[in-house]
């Protein structure tokens, strides 16, 4: 039976010719893209559940002020980690992990600087984190000496050629400090939050500390919150008390009643996807990416459904003479589902070769070096997951409807219920209520896009390129600031959009006790203000004299939140240097608009200025470039001279909103080409249904536009319907994605307007394509078909 069905099956599946080609085309994209789509969100919702005992594992998060002070960050210090598993029950182990301050290596008499990831860890770090594989050297004990160092493959190819660089040594030329390499470790999985390509022992850290006589040692100092700490509880324990408990014990080492921060336990599989506050942006546009996976996979299926439904007439005689002579309804329906599960098969085969000539697009859209295989179980199984679902929801019902035919009726020609197009209509509205749904949102979220790039920051950022001048930041400005091609030069301890750093240890007149505000820190030249256009609200720039080093600027938002009342020549201090304010700078944004502007502190520390920012213009850039080169061989001639534009490091900040925007763009474009591919199919067999009704009309002397607009009118009313139902529901979503955003686009009528225009003018061209043709046909030859 099973082989006369595949016969038949794959018989009609060739004499549908066009129709067949519309459905297997239609479904072997929609499934190559929905696969990729979601294998992507696969791979965004297991981040780190690669570790063994991953739900037990958690990062503790510092706390700080409530209301408009309340600050949550991702570190802690150091101790905390040395206190938890000696103190808190419940606490199986800690470590801490911190990146390591220099990136420039020689190897072998070559020169690596690196831009990826590297950190210190402590030394039981590989047994918290298990899902990180050795491949060479000893995981029991990962660092045998303070001068060891852990390689991923990838950087032990690209130093020493070859993976087993067991016993290698290189050099970091920062501090000349040689190190060999310990162990090797597969390369980190592109799920990982923890994506150190080196790794240090903690000693080194220690060492640092040791030989900084400013400080305490690092296990003794909890003013440092420098370190993310993670810590394993045992199964059971409940994460309010551990939380409290190593608040407690902060409390009793620092006994500062200004202290009133608290610790907050967050799981390491919710790292990559929530913010330490706990908002949630990057969940939720996974999870919108999620759905636009199943809607993708919904417009294709839907698209089967209705050709299928729409060409059962065509096969009513068959199903007629098949029930007369003794076929059961689940026979005939055996029959149909294996018609619909060989379409599926073919098309998921024509979907596995687009997946491979997709996947260079897929891993540059998502940045993801992991891409789909069949190599693994997970795939295939993802795969069949893919198939079963298409199969339920464009499969079963088509083969349910035809065999139910009642045998007189489909005798005659006729089918009771398929005849009915309301099924077909309203799925045609689902199915472009979708698009348009698609479409919306790439008008929002580009033009969210846009205003971020074009949102006047406060600061200018145009043709602006900044590098680390290390000790000779001086010098690098003083000789820049002579060239033709350069405007001006400043130098800063942070990027002035990415400003890092931050403090807890403020302090003013009419500073309420036990109030905690956290502010962004800066230090500046007097030079800085002016090379970025950052507008002053009141009193002074620096001046470079003396007395700048007890001078502080705070931006509009301190001096609000800190309540200050005329501000200039009021006290005010940092850490402990008490000095006065001189000035107030308008909000400029130090971070991603994502986040309201922060308190800011502005104060001038020349040692710390170690950032050399260089404002120069389009057409000089290059040459600017080439003069700040040649004065880096000058004076750093070991380092390779590394640089950034300003404008392209604010714009890494919105990297998953851009990855986000690139992807709808691309699904809503197949979104479109497969509704319109359905549309095509139904104006096709419908307009092949009116052959003769055509064929009648022409010689009474219609004309081929009124009989186009004939054929049109029907299906650009279910068009218009789905753009009504579409526009809230839309408007609904992207308000929802709006709000992770502190500084946002107000949502236009025009935006909605504009998608449904598009969605029309497609439909119609779509239509208009395939009644102008059957309104063109010889009506001789239709009549004389008929």
């Amino acid at each position: 039976m099973l082989k006369n069905y595949l016969k038949i099956g794959w018989r009609n599946i060739r004499a549908g010719g066009f129709y067949s080609i519309l459905n297997i085309g239609g479904l072997s994209i929609v499934l190559a893209v929905t696969v990729l789509l979601l294998w992507w969100v696969k791979d965004e919702l297991t981040f780190d559940n690669f570790h063994t005992d991953a739900d037990r594992i958690y990062r503790i998060n510092s706390h700080f002020g409530a209301g408009a002070d309340e600050n949550t960050f991702e570190y802690a210090p150091s101790p905390l980690a040395i206190a938890a598993v000696k103190s808190v029950p419940g606490v199986e182990s800690a470590v801490r992990v911190e990146n390591y301050p220099f990136r420039t290596f020689r190897v072998n008499g070559k020169i690596f600087t690196e831009k990826a990831n590297l950190g210190q860890i402590d030394e039981h770090f590989l047994n918290l984190f298990n899902g990180f594989k050795i491949l060479y050297g000893n995981p029991a004990k990962p660092f045998p000496s303070p001068n060891s160092v852990i390689l991923t493959a990838d950087l032990a190819m690209k130093y020493f050629g070859a993976t087993n660089a067991i016993g290698k040594t290189f050099t970091t030329i920062e501090n000349n400090r040689t190190f060999t390499v310990a162990a090797v470790m597969a390369n980190i999985p592109d799920n990982s939050s923890i994506n150190h390509q080196m790794l240090f022992p903690m000693s080194v850290r220690k060492e640092a500390y040791i030989a900084d006589g400013s400080w305490r040692t690092m296990d003794e100092n909890w003013d440092d919150y420098g370190f993310e700490i993670f810590v394993k509880l045992s199964p059971g324990v409940n994460v309010k008390t551990v939380n409290a408990q190593f608040t407690a014990i902060k409390n009793a080492v620092r006994k500062k009643s200004e202290d009133s921060g608290d610790y907050r336990l967050q799981s390491l599989t919710e790292i990559h996807l929530y913010a330490p506050d706990g908002k949630n942006s990057g969940a939720v546009q996974v999870r919108m990416l999620g759905v636009i996976g199943l809607l993708l996979l919904s417009i294709g299926c839907i698209n089967y459904v209705n050709l299928t439904t729409a060409r059962a007439t065509r096969r009513a005689r068959e199903v007629g003479v098949r029930k007369v002579v003794g076929a059961g309804s689940m026979q005939l329906a055996g029959q149909l589902l294996t018609e619909s599960l060989m379409t599926l098969s073919i098309s998921l085969v024509l979907a596995i070769l687009l997946i491979k000539g997709m996947s260079p697009l897929y891993g540059s859209i998502t940045g993801k070096a992991g891409q789909f295989t069949l190599l693994g179980i997970q795939g295939w199984q993802f795969l069949t997951g893919t198939l079963l679902f298409t199969f339920v929801m464009a499969g079963i019902y088509p083969a349910m409807l035809v065999a139910r035919f009642r045998p007189i009726q489909a005798l005659q020609g006729r089918s009771s219920g398929v005849g009915d197009a309301g099924l077909r209509k309203g799925l045609v509205v689902l199915q472009f209520a979708l698009a348009t749904i698609l479409i919306s949102g790439t008008f929002v979220i580009n033009r969210q896009l846009r205003y971020i790039r074009e949102r006047d920051s406060g600061l200018s950022r145009e043709h602006v390129f900044i590098f680390n001048g290390k000790d000779f930041s001086q010098q690098f400005k003083r000789e820049l600031a002579g060239e033709s091609d350069v405007i001006s030069v400043s130098t800063s301890s942070d990027s002035p959009v990415n400003v890092f750093n931050a403090t807890g240890g403020v302090d003013w007149d009419g500073k309420e006790a036990n109030r905690m505000l956290i502010m962004a820190q800066i230090s500046v030249d007097p030079s800085f203000i002016p090379n970025f256009d950052i507008k002053l609200a009141a009193g002074r720039n620096f001046d470079g004299n003396a007395a700048d080093s007890t001078h502080f600027i705070l931006n509009e938002t301190a001096v609000k939140q800190a309540g200050i009342r005329n501000p200039i020549g009021k006290r005010f201090k940092r850490h402990g240097t008490e000095g006065t304010i001189i000035g107030v700078v308008k909000d400029f944004n130090i971070t991603s608009i994502h986040e309201p502007i922060r308190p800011l502190v502005v104060f001038n520390s020349p040692e710390s200025n170690k950032l050399v920012s260089v404002r120069t213009t389009g057409k000089s850039a290059k040459n600017a470039l080439l003069a700040a080169e040649k004065l880096w061989k000058k004076y750093s001639p070991e380092y390779p001279f590394e640089f950034s534009f300003l404008e392209e490091d604010y714009d890494r900040f919105y990297k998953s909103e851009q990855k986000t925007a690139q992807l709808l763009n691309f699904f809503a474009g197949i979104a479109i080409v497969i509704s319109c591919l359905g549309l095509l199919g139904l104006v096709s067999f419908t307009a092949e249904q009116r052959t003769k009704e055509i064929g009648i009309r022409k010689v009474l002397g219609a004309t081929v536009l009124s009989i186009t607009s004939l054929l049109s009118r029907d299906f650009m009313k279910l068009v218009v319907i789905s753009i009504l139902i579409a526009s809230p529901i839309a408007w609904f979503a992207l308000n929802k994605w709006l709000e992770n955003f502190a500084y946002k686009i107000e949502i236009k009528w025009w935006m909605f307007a504009g998608a449904g225009l598009l969605a029309v003018i497609t439909a119609l061209l779509t239509i208009s394509f395939q009644s102008l043709k059957a309104a063109s046909a010889n009506p001789v030859k239709s009549l004389r078909s008929q």
